[in-house]
């Protein structure tokens, strides 16, 4: 058996690997987002989650054959996540810039000023929710995630009578700090 045989985890490994990670991928990529203070609706985070899938699939397992056992499983894909997903933004941020592109595109496409409203809405709404407490912050996302009362209640660790409360609060607060902004 050659060095590299020895250090190469056989492919039956690496296909039980994929398969234990597999159902985790979303909940590391919600963690993932939410360290970037990005707090995408569910099929952003299906996209991602995708993403994460092919990524460590990909040139036969390349990237999962890359796990070590020197973290917890969980701890490695949050930080492949995270990088990725940080990449992906930055990307689609510098694509989605409207400088360079020709004047006679804006009347072609008749729902780009639509897509234009809704990305400048998000922009505000994630402007006013970095002015939010660290922990309205984590609740709004979990909320906006679309989790459920008792994801919130064991996430946050919080009564499960307070979490509408407690979101409604939040809302009325970004509500509040959208308004300010906007009247100045």
């Amino acid at each position: 058996m050659s060095q590299t045989d020895s250090q190469e985890p056989a492919r039956d490994d690496v296909e039980k690997l994929f398969q234990k990670v597999f159902p985790i991928i979303p909940a590391v990529v919600r963690q993932a987002c939410a360290s970037l203070r990005h707090y995408p609706d569910q099929p952003e985070i299906d996209r991602f989650a995708q993403r994460i899938r092919f990524l460590l699939w990909e040139d036969d397992y390349r990237v999962l054959r890359s796990f070590k056992g020197r973290s917890s499983l969980e701890t490695w894909l949050f930080r492949i996540a995270r990088r990725n997903i940080q990449r992906w933004l930055a990307e689609r941020d510098k694509f989605e810039s409207l400088e360079y592109l020709p004047l006679d595109f804006l009347l072609v496409q008749p729902k780009l000023e639509e897509w234009l409203l809704s990305k400048e809405r998000e922009e505000i709404l994630q402007a006013a929710v970095r002015k939010l407490t660290g922990h309205d912050q984590k609740l709004f996302g979990l909320w906006r995630q679309g989790r459920s009362i008792g994801e919130i209640v064991a996430e946050m660790k919080i009564k499960k009578r307070s979490v509408s409360r407690e979101i409604n609060a939040v809302i009325k607060r970004l509500k509040e700090v959208i308004e300010k902004e906007l009247a100045m």
